[in-house]
Order: structure tokens, then C-alpha cells, then sequence
């Protein structure tokens, strides 16, 4: 009788190690989450479930200045990517540009006010700190009312048309019709640019309307 109780009470162990088991690995294999991006992924185990995504290189927020201090502003972020509400964006001289919305020339952190919108381009990177930390990499000021801003990219494709315009795609896949006349402008030098020049790889400030038509490109050295 104890024999068997023995036995009895070996199984009901058994039982218990294997069901723990059995919880670890679902645990193991459940989603995770990752930060460190605007964008979440979800990896669930399996060959069935894996997905690889990559952060985007530049990651575009805008808002309110709330606080600007010696090498950073302050900015109460309400674009919906990234982190929400106030962020430290740290600015370099070697590498931040600060330009004017209308015309891509440069400004200083003077032209910047408490009270001004602001777009700014920072990287996947951040602080876990409250507010959150990180640097940037561009910040676009001077905007006036009811203008669309212009976009950072880096260009992925160039397709000439038959019509002498051509189709730009951006590394993010925002597609822009750019026409035949759009003036393609190099950034703080005399030297000229072409539109062969624009090619994969290359990052530029485009100017265009609400139908992604482009106005204007500033194209940045290599």
C-alpha cells in the first residue's frame, strides 16, 4: 500500500515539473516587445511568426517649444511618433542642421522661441529618463502658418518619365511626382547639382504640394 502511495505521489510530481515546463516555454515563445523606435514589433516564436523589422533611420516629430537652453530644446511632442509630450532634443554643431522652413538656410538656436512649432528629425535612440533624451539630427523652424513643411529623406529610387519629369521614392516609401522645371538646389555650396545627381542613397530637402508634387529639392553633400 505505502508502495503504491509512493508511486502515486512520483506521478503527481511528474505531472507538476512537466506542466512548469510547459508554462516556461510558452513564456518563452510568447510575444516580446521592442522598443527603442516609433514603431513596436511584436516577435512571436515559431518559423510561422518571426518577423524582422528594422528602425527607421530618421524618425520625424513635431510640436511645441517649451524650454530652449544652451545645446537643447525642449519640446512638448505631438506628432503621435515616438514618445509622446516632453522631450530633450540634445543639438550639435557637427551634427544637427537647423534650417528655416521656407528657405533650408540655416538658423541658430537664437531663432528658436518658447511658444514656436518646430519639426525635428531625431533617431531611434532615446534615454529611458523622463522626459526622454535624444539627439537631433535635423530641426526645422521659422514655419509660417498653414505651410507644409518640407521632408528630410534619403532617396531609394529615381525613375525618369517620358514627359522629362521624374518619380522619387524615399526610403520610407512616400512616392513624389518631382517635375522636369523643379529646381534641384546643393546645400551651402557653389557647386552644381543635376538631377542625375540625385540618386539612391542621397539625402535631400524636399519642398512639395498636398499631391506630393515637388517644388524644390536642397540636396546635401555626401
Amino acid at each position: 500500500m505505502r508502495r503504491e502511495t509512493k508511486k502515486a505521489a512520483a506521478a503527481v510530481c511528474m505531472i507538476g515539473l512537466l506542466t512548469a515546463a510547459g508554462s516556461i516555454c510558452a513564456f518563452a515563445q510568447s510575444p516580446t516587445l521592442t522598443a527603442g523606435s516609433s514603431a513596436v514589433e511584436l516577435n512571436a516564436g515559431g518559423p510561422a511568426g518571426e518577423r524582422e523589422t528594422t528602425a527607421p533611420e530618421k524618425i520625424r516629430i513635431w510640436g511645441t517649444v517649451t524650454s530652449v537652453e544652451e545645446n537643447r530644446i525642449v519640446l512638448n511632442n505631438q506628432s503621435g511618433a515616438s514618445f509622446e509630450g516632453e522631450m530633450v532634443l540634445h543639438i550639435s554643431d557637427e551634427t544637427t542642421k537647423v534650417l528655416g522652413a521656407v528657405d533650408g538656410l540655416p538658423l541658430s538656436l537664437s531663432d528658436i522661441h518658447v511658444g514656436d512649432s518646430v519639426y525635428a528629425y531625431i533617431g531611434p535612440a532615446m534615454t529611458l529618463s523622463l522626459p526622454p533624451q535624444t539627439a537631433a539630427e535635423m530641426i526645422i523652424a521659422g514655419i509660417p502658418a498653414d505651410f507644409k513643411v518640407p521632408e528630410y529623406i534619403t532617396v531609394d529610387s529615381m525613375t525618369w518619365n517620358e514627359d522629362t519629369s521624374w518619380t522619387l521614392v524615399s526610403s520610407e516609401g512616400t512616392t513624389y511626382q518631382i517635375p522636369g522645371e523643379c529646381p534641384v538646389i546643393p546645400y551651402l555650396t557653389r557647386q552644381m547639382v543635376y538631377r542625375p545627381d540625385v540618386t539612391e542613397g542621397r539625402e535631400l530637402l524636399i519642398w512639395s504640394n498636398a499631391e506630393n508634387v515637388g517644388q524644390k529639392l536642397v540636396l546635401f553633400n555626401e
